[in-house]
């Protein structure tokens, strides 16, 4: 079959269409075009049009994985599944990844590492929830464990800290009525209304009981200080 012509492919970017003798023209990526060689004129088998459209499969792939890249880092399997989604063939989404992995767009340490830095420097979690975030994106448990480990020792910090710092924050949040129960020194049913509410919260934070203890002592202080 001979090319007899090829043209951009009408409101697609980057996509062209390759017009052969016999049969209905054939749209890829014109970088595929581009480097497969085939120009007009050339004669082209049936080899050379799976093998096109081969390529222009991966083309294809690779540029879903990259735009879903372009808006934050993501875990391996958190991009598997988005491009499994999407009914891409399982074998060529592995290519995918192990492509994008030697290239270093993926690393789950790294995803992991720079995942707990986030929230420990904005928005302070425990041990546990950073975990079961980390889990929940698909991060292996042993990759979890060592990002966390390390980022704790890198950023100088500990759940205690890190419960204290979130107890003040919650502590800033409330109005003042809230703070002044929380101070009291009676046992009010106001006061343990606020111990309540402030337990609740580091516990959704994923602190464990004898930290959340010490992160309430905090904000019992700092609001008597307030005062």
């Amino acid at each position: 079959m001979r090319v007899l012509r090829v043209q951009l492919a009408p409101r697609k970017k980057n996509r062209v269409l390759v017009h052969l003798e016999g049969i209905e023209p054939i749209e890829v990526a014109l970088d595929v075009v581009e480097r497969s060689g085939i120009h007009v004129g050339v004669d082209v088998t049936t080899k050379d049009l799976a093998q096109l459209e081969e390529d222009d499969a991966k083309w294809r792939i690779r540029q879903a994985a990259l735009h879903l890249l372009s808006y934050r880092p993501r875990a391996e399997q958190e991009l598997r599944s988005r491009l499994r989604s999407r009914e891409f063939p399982p074998a060529l989404v592995e290519w995918c990844l192990r492509v994008l992995e030697e290239q270093g767009l993926i690393d789950d340490h790294a995803f992991a590492s720079a995942f707990v830095r986030s929230r420990i420097r904005l928005r302070p979690r425990g041990r546990f929830r950073l975990a079961q975030e980390l889990r929940q994106k698909g991060v292996s448990a042993e990759v979890t464990e060592q990002a966390i480990a390390e980022s704790f020792e890198d950023e100088e910090t500990s759940e205690r800290a890190l419960a204290c710092e979130a107890a003040r924050g919650w502590l800033i949040r409330q109005g003042s009525k809230l703070a002044e129960s929380l101070a009291s020194a009676d046992r009010s049913k106001e006061r343990e209304r606020a111990r309540q509410r402030l337990h609740a919260f580091l516990s959704r934070r994923g602190f464990g009981p004898d930290v959340i203890r010490i992160g309430m002592e905090e904000a019992e202080t700092a609001a008597r200080e307030a005062l």
